[in-house]
């Protein structure tokens, strides 16, 4: 089955080559584009969008085109969850 390529928004540099060595093929925006030239260059491509920016995800979920959140209610969630199995691994009964 063919991956699609993970466009990473630029808060995002660096998850890049830890997404390459899960094998996923990734791209960045070029510094500084607009959202509407990041929603076109997702569309064009059929990119798969991964950012923080809410406004942007929003404008992708307009335009049908696929995206992920790492947004900080994202972040909140797995650092709980971690935290909860750490808690959860140390309480012996």
């Amino acid at each position: 089955m063919h991956r699609p390529t993970v466009l990473l928004d630029e808060q995002l540099f660096g998850l890049d080559e830890y997404l390459r060595d899960l094998g996923w093929s990734t791209t960045k925006v070029t510094p500084g584009i607009t959202d509407d030239e990041v929603v076109n260059l997702a569309k064009d491509n059929k990119y798969i969008v991964v950012s923080l920016d809410k406004k942007l995800l929003s404008r992708c979920r307009v335009m049908g085109i696929p995206s992920v959140d790492l947004g900080l209610e994202v972040q909140a969630k797995i650092v709980h969850e971690s935290l909860q199995r750490i808690i959860t691994s140390q309480v012996r009964p």
